[in-house]
């Protein structure tokens, strides 16, 4: 979960303070500062760490993958014909 902080903008010359004070630090501005909410970006969402994505149209899009039949006719059926090659299914497990 992301922590979120604070921080006092100016309303007049646009200064970022930490914490809040009567008077600007940067333009000397009285009772100019107004708090605003900052989100941290969670240490794995970080731009820059993850794969581009590339994007393509439905009617390029590749064909239905290959499904090899477990032999048990409700156990394919429940998979949608089979096993798709390199899929985990779990079987089994707690309800939830």
């Amino acid at each position: 979960m992301s922590k979120s902080s604070s921080h006092y903008v100016c309303q007049s010359c646009g200064n970022i303070s930490r914490k809040w004070t009567g008077k600007c630090d940067a333009c000397g501005t009285w009772d100019s500062l107004v708090e605003e909410a900052v989100t941290a970006i969670p240490k794995g969402m970080k731009p820059g760490k993850s794969k581009g994505l590339e994007v393509v149209s439905l009617s390029n899009a590749v064909e239905a993958p290959t499904r090899d039949s477990m032999g048990i006719a409700e156990l394919d059926r429940v998979l949608g014909g089979g096993l798709v090659p390199g899929s985990a299914i779990l079987l089994g497990g707690d309800p939830g």
